[in-house]
């Protein structure tokens, strides 16, 4: 299998993102993320627990990544799952509620694009 890399992959500068701990929005949070008890935003993380960082938050935060230099942003899983870090995917249709689901994705996605930004995330498959 011949696999091509888009031109703009080999320049671009990448800034991963885990959105549970990146940026908590400023929108009050959803029926889903209030069933979920969340650690305090400033305590140590710990391996299981859920901060409520959300993909709004990473859309109030896109000026600020935008100002340092980047092109692309990768994304650690979004699709619903029974754990914070989201590689044990449920559903590939929908985007974890907790983290806005779909509507929020999509709101990021045009964001993006509007500034010029390539949106990239891990995609983990079991088989």
């Amino acid at each position: 299998m011949q696999i091509t890399t888009p031109d703009w992959v080999k320049h671009a500068v990448f800034y991963q993102i885990f959105p549970d701990r990146f940026a908590k929005s400023q929108q009050p949070p959803s029926r889903v993320a209030n069933s979920i008890p969340l650690e305090p935003w400033d305590a140590p993380p710990t391996l299981q627990g859920y901060k409520g960082g959300d993909l709004w938050g990473v859309i109030e935060k896109l000026d600020y990544l935008q100002n340092l230099g980047i092109d692309a942003i990768y994304f650690t899983p979004i699709f619903q799952s029974a754990c914070n870090h989201r590689y044990h995917t449920h559903d590939y249709y929908q985007v974890d509620p907790l983290l806005g689901g779909n509507q929020a994705f999509l709101e990021l996605l045009e964001e993006c694009h509007r500034r010029g930004r390539q949106p990239a995330m891990a995609v983990v498959h079991r088989c």
